[in-house]
């Protein structure tokens, strides 16, 4: 607390003077690593704004000051006094779309210079005076916002050259609204709300919450909102306004915030004093209201007992330029690396679109037409052998073919053994029985009868069609999903072509179906006229009469009573049982022959349908999927002697032509901002020997782009190789550049020239590879150059 009203000189004066001596002995280093930060900040201010420019902020969290707070809280004062631009005042929603603010220090003799412009246009409207800059900035407001009382998310650019400015990047926000005021509309707040959320949620954006002293800070809003996105507030910095407003009384609350006691933030809150309106009217330049804010604070009975640098616009600017450019330093490798990984998914996006030949002439379309067609059935015979070599059967299980193929064998499998009669269940051999008796000719007793036999298996066998049937249609269906989805990824830019090849799938595979569809039916024909020279037959016959004697046996020693007082009157009881069995099942009548006929039949059963089902199985290879890749490519090349469907085929899906020049584009940005991070992290080895730089280089048909040199054992980057027409060299675009030394590929050290050489020759081709180089600034003399 505060000390007495009467004790503020004495003590004032005590404490500024422990404070100064305190502060002396820092002071000399202090400037002096300061001179050294602020000879590095603009380079990296720099990257970011290249990284914004580049829209990378949109797919990318870039590092940033984003200004928050209520209306009318002083945020708008705030990017004043740093910038010296009066921004537009007044109550209400004043900032009505948000302002990206881009500071640089003018260099010695260059003059103030301004240029605005908004996210939503390419204009430029250059100003020469801070008054101009403020209309400038009231002008493009309501372009963006179509009216005094709308609003926007797109945003204003201003691009500032000034002395008296650092640099330096804030963005402006419009202020929180909880009511909308006579001609707003409803939606302003839930849009200005849903604007603030969206930058609070960005991990690398520094939030600087502006905050009126003379307001309790347990009901500021921006706080509580920042404390869900920063918990720990280590991205959160607080920003006391309008000192001068601050009831009598009141100081030891404002002093408990400003001290990092009550709602404490990781970063601490700073206080500043813009200028009152009053001060405005009398047309007070930034320097006296600089002058005036340091006398406020140092003459203060309170703050004037507080450590200087907790106060004013100077101390803010400072620690907010050393905030964002350590928050682009650490988050450098993580950016990198989300870049690397998002120009590899659109590298690998553009090869699938990527056409594989011209078609300006008949000539030309009738040799890609022809390749298309090589590549096509290449990869369709992978599918149907099941020979998953190629990257795109690899990366697409739904392609694999022969694989889902299996499903549906197993699939009829199943189903062929769910028709199979209960041959054991005593209701089946008494139902047996009476259909055996029923069809009793002139055999005589204990015989039976052959034709019985053929009627039931025949009988039996009829049930296996329907499963058969459904196995050819699900076969036919899949091997046309697979073959049009090939195509779409084939020929992905020839909607036409696509058509056609469907097409022609689907009448084979229609005849396929009918062909596959008879040739069961003969199958089935075949197992219903019984037939085997297999010893499985007997041996299963066999082993089920032996399994029914054991179980006979089990059964007369768990009926015997447990009375017996000797073993042979046990023994008489079990033989007897077993006598009624034997009678039962092997004497000379109907119930005796239909056991033994349950177990011819369920025998025979089993062998004709493991056989049955493996010779379907493979008559759907054959026929189906077989006969796909026998007769598509003759059908396909009937097509390169008709030029009008030539010419029909190679007109190229606009989507997909969009979609391309989009990707080119993303991906010469992100290409552009990955050497721009690689070329800064060279300039952070200050002269201090190599510096390690990661990259991810994508391996193509030439290797990774690199002419490499053997200098004092060690592998030297000395040129670049030249690629095909079209084809970007990987090295370079991973910001590579000569004289760097290959250190570790894919994790593994490099020992020697040769070790290298062998480690990057065995990089497979369409991947990615992982290395480290050593950076340092010097010029070598090239040697031999070896290409890899």
């Amino acid at each position: 607390p505060p000390p007495p009203a009467e004790q503020w000189p004495r003590e004032r004066c005590r404490r500024r003077l422990s404070l100064s001596v305190a502060a002396m002995a820092a002071a000399a280093e202090k400037n002096a690593l300061d001179r050294g930060f602020k000879k590095n900040v603009r380079p990296w201010l720099e990257l970011a704004e290249d990284l914004v420019n580049l829209s990378l902020d949109k797919q990318l969290s870039v590092p940033q000051i984003a200004v928050m707070g209520d209306q009318s809280s002083g945020k708008s004062s705030v990017l004043e006094a740093l910038s010296g631009v009066p921004f537009p005042r007044g109550s209400g929603l004043v900032t009505r779309c948000p302002t990206r603010l881009i500071m640089r220090k003018a260099q010695q003799g260059e003059r103030w210079a301004a240029v605005a412009s908004t996210t939503s246009s390419s204009q430029q409207h250059s100003v020469s005076t801070p008054a101009a800059l403020t209309s400038m900035i009231e002008r493009l407001t309501e372009t963006l916002t179509q009216g005094p009382s709308g609003f926007s998310t797109e945003s204003i650019v201003v691009k500032l050259t000034s002395p008296d400015v650092p640099d330096l990047t804030v963005i402006d926000l419009p202020g929180i609204v909880r009511t909308t005021t006579e001609g707003q509309s409803g939606n302003v707040i839930g849009d200005v709300n849903g604007l603030i959320n969206n930058y609070l949620a960005q991990e690398r954006t520094i939030i600087l919450a502006v905050i009126p002293a003379n307001q309790d800070i347990a009901t500021v809003d921006i706080l509580e909102r920042a404390q869900q996105v920063d918990p720990t507030g280590v991205r959160t910095l607080g920003v006391l306004t309008k000192p001068d407003l601050i009831g009598p009384g009141s100081e030891d609350e404002v002093l408990a915030v400003l001290q990092n006691e009550r709602k404490p933030l990781k970063l601490g809150y700073i206080m500043v004093k813009n200028r009152s309106q009053k001060e405005l009217k009398e047309n007070m330049t930034t320097a006296d209201a600089r002058s005036a804010e340091k006398s406020f604070f140092s003459q203060h009975p309170v703050f004037g007992t507080v450590d200087p640098e907790r106060f004013g616009v100077e101390n803010l600017t400072e620690q907010l330029t050393k905030l964002l450019v350590s928050r682009i330093q650490q988050e450098l490798i993580p950016m990198k690396n989300e870049v690397e990984k998002s120009l590899h998914k659109v590298r690998l996006e553009l090869k699938s679109l990527e056409s594989l030949g011209a078609s300006e002439t008949p000539s030309d379309r009738q040799k890609l037409l022809v390749t298309l067609t090589q590549e096509y059935m290449r990869h369709l015979t992978d599918c149907v052998r099941g020979e998953y070599r190629d990257r795109l059967i690899v990366t697409n299980p739904n392609l694999r073919l022969y694989t889902r193929a299996l499903s549906i064998f197993a699939e009829l499998q199943q189903r062929i053994q769910a028709t199979a009669p209960n041959f054991r269940d005593a209701n089946f051999v008494a139902h047996l029985t009476r259909q055996m008796d029923s069809l009793r000719g002139r055999e005589l007793p204990g015989f039976m009868s052959a034709q019985s036999f053929y009627m039931f298996i025949q009988e039996y066998i009829d049930a296996w069609k329907a499963p058969a049937i459904m196995a050819v249609t699900q076969l036919r269906a899949l091997s046309l999903e697979v073959a049009t989805q090939l195509c779409e990824a084939i020929a992905l830019s020839y909607p036409v072509l696509r058509d056609a090849y469907r097409g022609v799938a689907s009448r084979i595979l229609e005849q396929s179906e009918e062909d596959c569809t008879k040739g069961l039916s003969e199958l089935i024909k075949r197992e219903k006229d019984p037939f085997t020279i297999n010893d499985f037959l007997q041996a299963h016959i066999n082993k089920l009469r032996y399994d029914r004697f054991t179980s006979a046996v089990g059964q007369a020693f768990r009926r015997q009573s447990s009375g017996h007082d000797s073993f042979a009157s046990a023994k008489e009881e079990v033989a007897a049982s077993l006598k009624s069995w034997y009678r039962q099942t092997h004497g000379v009548n109907s119930s005796a022959n239909a056991e033994d006929m349950s177990a011819i039949l369920e025998a025979y059963w089993h062998l004709a349908a493991k056989r049955f089902v493996d010779n379907a199985c493979m008559l759907l290879d054959e026929r189906v999927m077989g006969e796909l890749v026998n007769k598509m490519q003759e059908h396909c090349y009937v097509f390169v002697h008709d030029e009008n469907k030539l010419t029909e085929f190679f007109e190229e899906d606009s989507e997909m032509v969009q979609r391309r020049t989009t990707l080119t584009a993303k991906r010469d940005r992100l290409s552009k901002a990955n050497a721009a991070m690689a070329n800064i992290q060279i300039e952070r080895s200050f002269g201090k020997g190599p510096m390690p730089v990661r990259t991810t280089l994508a391996v193509g048909s030439c290797g990774i782009g690199l002419q490499l040199a053997e200098e004092n054992g060690k592998m030297v980057v000395r040129g670049f190789r030249d690629m095909p027409e079209g084809v970007e060299n990987p090295g370079q675009t991973a910001g590579v550049l000569i004289g760097d030394m290959i250190d570790q590929v894919n994790g593994e050290h490099v020992g020697s020239f040769g070790e290298g050489i062998g480690k990057l020759k065995l990089l497979p081709p369409n991947n990615m590879a992982n290395i480290v180089f050593l950076r340092e600034k010097r010029n070598a003399s090239a040697l031999g150059a070896n290409a890899v």
